[in-house]
């Protein structure tokens, strides 16, 4: 019995370093939008929208602060 492999060209590291990108960049695109100001946000040609309710300058106020930030409002 003859076994044939398919070598599709990808190794396992690059799979795993597309994974973390893709999510890094996800997590990016959602970190800013929590603190944007918008109140109507419409992505990826209006496949993703939504309506919500802007965070307060107070609410904001509550989010931790970088310890490396040393510039503190």
């Amino acid at each position: 019995m003859v076994v044939v492999e398919q070598n599709t060209g990808f190794s396992e590291s690059f799979i795993l370093g597309l994974i973390a990108s893709v999510g890094g960049l996800i997590s990016l695109v959602f970190a800013s939008l929590r603190k944007s100001r918008c109140g109507n946000i419409r992505c990826c040609w209006g496949m993703f929208s939504c309506q919500r309710e802007v965070l307060t300058h107070a609410e904001l106020q509550l989010e931790p602060v970088s310890p490396h930030n040393k510039n503190v409002l």
